[in-house]
């Protein structure tokens, strides 16, 4: 279709693998070319995508193309399809397009700032800059990309205020806050659960929300208004419950004849919570319901609509009770959130900043008021074209922002292009509204606003959209599995959704062969076995020809991924996972944090255990015997109190406490001075080096005080980490998001069971009569209840497109494990993939199509694939390396150091407690002594409470004679035992030991162990029992 021809806006649903890149960058080469000013046409066309990557990478392959067609001798295939497609669907000669492409190239290279291809984000910003005075914004204003770090200024300040004369309110407010808090069982330090609520301020779904909380008044009136409307309609309906018992009591023992019938009838008056006779629940019991709707008991009819109308009227009283009770409950949060919202506003102001939150809507300020020729004469030049990728993901205000200037390019019939696909919209939570996409060429109006409507209509009539149907990646196999399945799972949307798995059908281009693989049954697959079974299939495919780089795994979430890297590392297998690389993991990172922590609360008993510990790990001579030895016992009101000697530590490691204590001038001198002490050489050490860089830039924009830098690295400790390169030899870890617009010759799916239910502690910004509120949204209040039925569906479309987005990424093979519970996401695909009657079954529960061919690689390629080989540093050993690659992988195993922490307070406490009662004792003494440090007590206390019920389960507890607890036994020369807890009875022993990481099987060795030692010792039966804390697995042997 020529240029000249085509309306002036053309939309394509790009399936996944259909070319899109190719044809945004065609669309490009088209308008540009094709213009008689091609020289200089570029600054007139925008482009415009969702990150920068994606920006950059469409930049490189417009200047690549215009290169290759401008020197067709250098043109690669990429290049000569394009060319092929431009004298296809343009008058242009090849003479023409090699001339023109020179010349293009050449204004592009000396104007390079007039380039426009970059996020939407970016193109905000400068509008943002151009009408900066109209906005009472200083010229030089900063742009704030983390808003959390405003919110904990914000809140600094705002707690800082607290007691003061001027902030009664705000006094009041956050200590109804702390109390909520408390009463839900969190800690009453609230800052951290503060800054999570203060984040609402800053979504994009929450605007008009937020606008109606600061227009909103809260006051002491206010508040009582709900109270008293609230116990107003409770009385109300407490009144009718009378009325009603009045008129059926009589009937008790003629017609209501039954204890339980006449208890139910009888609870309308004797039971103030709501007359149900119990704590919740219907009204009724649905028997004794539906014997009403039946009449069974032949009541007048009078009574027995009476009886059936008390069931209605309490739905709906109930539900406005609890509607004013949550805005009552609510209240002081909402009136802290505006302060909150206030308080930023002020300070973004008084520091001439804005949040990157509010771009959107400043620009919703200037450009819907405009018309586009004055917003083009602010900016200094006219956009003319506007190809916008990745449609899918831009958010409504965004969208909004851009119909003005989309809207004056159509209007002159000037070419413009829009590319998405809906089935990929996996940024939900970012802003992205698909809806938007799937409405176009028409315009999302769900608020029918008029004059939306009316410039909607002049797109439709300038609008095509086109489907691109054509898949070039994916193997046949792949493709028609894909097609299938998302065929069917596409039935499971509502109606409204349909839309979204429209154009999914798919045509495979590929000519290579392709092989699926699936494991799909009812089970929870343990990690260990879900390790060996990814390692048995990687070496299946290594054995085909395939490198280590061509093997992608795609997990759901970062844990798991990270899991998996560590247990692929620890088999021998090379690794790169950019998600993984982290600082804070790292042991010897942990020791360096540690020894600062402990510099900054040198009295703290507890933090000098810890580095010892730590210090002993890292130089791989910690021993528990040994480690045990420098704990001490002194006397203390007649009860002995046990205590780590920490300055014996200090003086037997490093020749006196002084040594570790010494002095500094400041961080990074603290740190370099530390590690000379430690014995560890940073330059050898890549996350020691990395560490120490992220301090001494610390130290170079901020203060250099300890506690400050220790808060820093917490709050950022998901995000420090070592950016290593690709690599021939690895195999490549990541999430589904970032694997978004990528491909892989082989591509493993751990899991599919993705979570499609809300958490209970999710909780929303919703409206909530006239009112906010801040809750999860209960079935029991019919708003909540329609706004959760619309999130929850918003989440499985969510879900389906991850999946999709998950099966689409490979070219040649694709292997699933799909281990699900009974409901949910998983057990939805498994019940299509055993109904896809073209899939092939060799054993039970696993399910294929194709076959795995191997590679069959030329002599010329293999020999191409040794010259290229990338070196790899294995993490598992530094010698002969540089000093950068050793990797750490974020993970529960690493975080062995807390673990162990725990698990030493929870035997101290329990060898301190013979009886369930003693516990509180117990718990008090270990705290006194340091065995347990204040924020461990609660985590301690409850595992202490789950093991001691299940001993009171059974009386296991009872008739005990004598107990021994951490009692050493010589079993042998140089060979001791020392069970956790013994319990000796007149007819038996008990033997018990505590474990607080995962089953093993040398667990069970050497519990056996210590039974068959104490059944020679005292000739008795002994009964051994493991204790699994985590697990809370009571199990005996």
């Amino acid at each position: 279709m020529s240029i000249n021809t085509a309306k002036a806006l053309q939309i394509y649903a790009a399936s996944a693998g259909s070319g899109k890149t190719h044809r945004l960058v065609l669309e490009y080469l088209k308008i540009l070319l094709s213009d008689s000013n091609y020289r200089q046409k570029f600054r007139h066309i925008v482009a415009m995508t969702f990150t920068n990557k994606a920006a950059n990478e469409m930049k490189e392959r417009i200047l690549q193309t215009l290169s290759g067609l401008a020197h067709p001798q250098t043109a690669n295939s990429k290049t000569l399809a394009l060319k092929a497609d431009l004298l296809q669907e343009t008058e242009l000669t090849e003479q023409q397009i090699q001339q023109r492409a020179g010349a293009a190239l050449q204004g592009i290279l000396h104007h390079y700032e007039d380039f426009h291809i970059s996020t939407i984000d970016k193109f905000n910003l400068r509008l943002i800059r151009s009408f900066s005075r109209d906005l009472d914004l200083p010229a030089d204003f900063e742009v704030v990309l983390n808003e959390n770090l405003v919110f904990d200024e914000v809140l600094d300040l705002l707690i800082s205020r607290l007691g003061q004369p001027d902030a009664e309110e705000l006094t009041k407010w956050m200590l109804a806050y702390a109390k909520t808090k408390v009463a839900e069982g969190e800690s009453w330090d609230f800052k951290k659960s503060l800054l999570q609520f203060a984040e609402v301020l800053s979504k994009e779904r929450n605007t008009t929300e937020v606008a109606q909380l600061l227009q909103t008044t809260y006051s002491r009136e206010a508040y009582d208004s709900f109270k008293e409307n609230a116990a107003r309609i409770k009385n109300e309906f407490l009144t009718l419950c009378a009325k009603v018992h009045a008129q059926a009591a009589p009937f008790k023992g003629t017609h209501l004849k039954t204890a339980t019938e006449q208890k139910r009838i009888d609870a309308f008056i004797e039971d103030k919570n709501w007359g149900l006779g119990k704590q919740t629940g219907p009204f009724y019991a649905p028997t004794f319901l539906k014997a009403l709707q039946d009449n069974k008991y032949d009541l007048p009819r009078a009574v027995n609509e009476a009886l059936l109308g008390l069931s209605t009227a309490y739905e709906q009283s109930f539900a406005a009770y609890l509607l004013l009770e949550t805005q009552r409950k609510n209240f002081y949060n909402m009136a802290l959130l505006q302060n909150v919202a206030q308080q930023t506003k002020a300070l973004m102001s008084a520091q001439q900043q804005i949040r990157i939150s509010e771009f959107n809507q400043l620009i919703s300020q200037l450009v819907q008021g405009e018309q586009a020729p004055y917003v083009y004469e602010r900016l200094g030049i006219r956009y003319e074209h506007f190809l916008l990728d990745e449609f899918q993901d831009t958010s409504r205000l965004q969208w909004i922002n851009m119909i003005p200037l989309l809207l004056e390019a159509i209007s002159y019939e000037r070419h413009n292009l829009i590319v998405g696909d809906a089935k990929q919209s996996i940024y939900r939570f970012n802003n992205g509204l698909a809806e938007q996409f799937v409405a176009l060429p028409r315009l999302y109006n769900p608020e029918n606003d008029p004059q939306m409507a009316l410039t909607s209509r002049r797109f439709e009539h300038s609008g095509h959209k086109k489907s691109l149907q054509d898949n070039y990646r994916s193997a046949p196999q792949i493709v028609q599995f894909n097609n299938a399945l998302f065929e069917c799972l596409s039935k499971e949307l509502p109606p409204q959704q349909l839309d979204f798995y429209a154009d999914l059908k798919q045509n495979p281009q590929s000519k290579h062969h392709g092989y699926v693989r699936i494991e799909s049954l009812v089970n929870d697959l343990p990690d260990e076995l879900l390790h060996v079974k990814l390692l048995q299939t990687v070496a299946e495919i290594l054995k085909d020809d395939y490198r280590p780089c061509d093997i992608c795994i795609l997990t759901e979430t970062n844990k798991k991924g990270n899991a998996i890297a560590v247990a692929l590392t620890q088999a021998g297998m090379q690794v790169v996972s950019q998600d993984s690389l982290l600082l804070y993991t790292h042991p010897v990172v942990q020791l360096f944090l540690i020894y600062l922590k402990k510099r900054a609360k040198p009295a703290n008993p507890t933090l000098g255990k810890r580095f010892a510990e730590a210090y002993l790990r890292v130089k791989g001579r910690f021993e528990v015997a040994s480690f045990m030895t420098f704990f001490k016992t002194y006397e203390k009101e007649g009860k002995l109190v046990r205590y780590f000697d920490e300055a014996a530590f200090f003086t037997q490691e490093f020749g006196s406490p002084e040594a570790l204590f010494m002095p500094y001038e400041h961080l990074f001198d603290l740190l370099q001075k530390a590690a000379t002490c430690f014995q560890i050489n940073e330059t050898q050490e890549p996350y020691v080096h990395h560490f120490f860089d992220v301090a001494f830039q610390y130290q170079l924009n901020r203060n250099a005080e300890l506690l400050p830098f220790l808060e820093y690295i917490e709050q950022h400790k998901d995000k420090l980490a070592l950016q290593m390169p690709e690599s021939t030899e690895a195999i490549r870890i990541m999430t589904i998001h970032k694997a978004k617009g990528l491909e892989f010759p082989v591509v493993l799916i751990p899991s599919l069971d993705f979570r499609t239910e809300l958490f209970g502690y999710n909780k929303f910004l919703m409206r909530a009569g006239e009112g906010l509120a801040y809750a999860y949204p209960s079935d029991s209040i019919p708003e909540f209840k329609v706004f959760k039925e619309k999130e929850l569906a918003a989440i499985f479309l969510d879900k389906l497109n991850l999946l999709y987005v998950a099966l689409t990424r490979p070219e040649r093979r694709l292997y699933i494990w799909n281990h699900h519970k009974k409901k949910g996401l998983g057990e939805q695909i498994h019940r299509q993939i055993t109904a896809l009657t073209f899939l092939e079954t060799d054993q039970e529960h696993v399910y294929f199509y194709g076959s795995p061919t191997p590679l069959l690689l030329s002599k010329e390629e293999q020999a191409k694939r040794a010259t290229t080989k990338t070196k790899f540093y294995h993490p598992m050993a530094l010698s002969n390396q540089l000093w950068y690659p050793s990797l750490a992988f974020r993970t529960p195993q690493l975080e062995i150091a807390s673990d162990q922490f725990f698990g030493l307070a929870f035997h101290r406490v329990l060898s301190l407690c013979p009886q369930p009662t003693a516990l509180p004792a117990a718990l008090a003494q270990a705290l006194e002594e340091g065995a347990m440090a204040q924020d461990q007590m609660q985590q301690i206390q409850e595992a202490a409470v789950r093991f001691w019920s299940h001993v009171e389960a059974q009386n296991l507890h009872l008739d005990i004679i004598e107990e021994f607890n951490e009692q050493r036994i010589i079993a042998q020369l140089n060979q001791i035992k020392q069970p956790d807890k013994v319990w000796r009875k007149a007819n038996e022993l008990i033997v018990i030991d505590f474990k607080t990481g995962l089953r093993q099987d040398q667990h069970l060795k050497q519990i056996l162990q210590y039974a068959q030692l104490l059944h020679k010792i005292f000739e008795l039966p002994v009964r051994p029992i493991l204790y699994y804390t985590q697990l809370d697995l009571f199990l005996e042997l």
